[in-house]
């Protein structure tokens, strides 16, 4: 079973590669097309035309992007803010390892990080000791080559492997799909609006672990929402009834497995609703005593 149950359609998915293939031999294929914008077919390849052109679309897009994902928490927490559901928030500013400070009460604080589909740069966040509850948000931001839950898979593991070796302890995934919910990824937790309710798509929640694993708790207890407080204020945000809380919500157990030789490995189990939809292990590492 998908981590997730979001999909993109088949029809989309496959016009990738052939999209690929004729950008990269518009020169042997449709040299007439190049010519008639000023392009000369030998240079197309040999003149690094095409590579150029690619990469500066490729930094149009990852600044737009990283823009984007801070712009939509901030939305969301300045609507959580407007309902008064929260006291406030801020943004942190560079210094900082993480994006958001988000005061739930005065005396009760969070810090948010955003990242991408994938999360890949997870490591250089860092939990603030103040905060009671670090989350990560995980932006998806409308990429088609991979499947949504691809890149849940990825940064749940990537966060597991910071626990178990960095001891970094994040407590919940907020996973920000922005094409879920329209015709190229309809969401299955939307009957009858599958198609329509696009980024009124409460985000999908992955709770992790209250405390490190280690030798002596090696399977520590998983967050509920009972626990942490800020996953349930986004849900009713997005007026997800609490009859439905749990469609959005996954639980990420995370085990230290002993592997002999004072080794261990990371086995991380992914639930939703009382199903277990992904599993993964790691290789053996050694444990370092502190």
């Amino acid at each position: 079973m998908s981590t997730l149950p979001c999909v993109h359609e088949e029809r989309i998915t496959e016009q990738v590669r052939p999209t690929i293939a004729l950008l990269n031999h518009m020169d042997d294929w449709h040299p007439e097309v190049l010519r008639q914008h000023e392009i000369n077919p030998d240079d197309y390849k040999a003149g690094l035309v095409f590579r150029s052109a690619v990469e500066s679309i490729r930094g149009s897009f990852i600044a737009s992007a990283m823009t984007g994902r801070e712009g939509m928490v901030g939305d969301v927490l300045e609507n959580l803010r407007a309902r008064g559901l929260i006291a406030n928030y801020g943004h942190s500013g560079p210094r900082n390892r993480y994006d958001f400070e988000i005061s739930l009460t005065p005396d009760y604080f969070a810090a948010l990080e955003v990242k991408g589909g994938e999360g890949n740069s997870i490591n250089i966040s860092e939990r603030p000791i103040w905060a009671r509850e670090f989350v990560v948000w995980s932006h998806l931001d409308g990429a088609i080559v991979n499947q949504p839950a691809h890149g849940a898979h990825s940064i749940i593991n990537r966060l597991a492997n910071e626990l178990t070796r960095r001891k970094k302890l994040v407590d919940a995934l907020f996973f920000k799909d922005v094409l879920c919910g329209t015709t190229g990824r309809p969401c299955p937790k939307y009957a009858g609006q599958e198609r329509q309710i696009g980024l009124a798509t409460a985000p999908d929640i992955f709770l992790f672990p209250q405390r490190v694993p280690s030798p002596e708790e090696p399977r520590p207890p998983v967050h509920t929402l009972n626990s942490l407080k800020l996953p349930q204020l986004v849900l009713d945000l997005f007026d997800v009834e609490p009859t439905n809380y749990e469609q959005h919500i996954w639980y990420v157990a995370v085990e230290l497995d002993p592997a002999g030789e004072g080794r261990f490995r990371r086995v991380v189990t992914v639930t939703h609703n009382g199903t277990v939809v992904d599993t993964s292990m790691s290789r053996p590492w050694r444990a370092v005593e502190e």
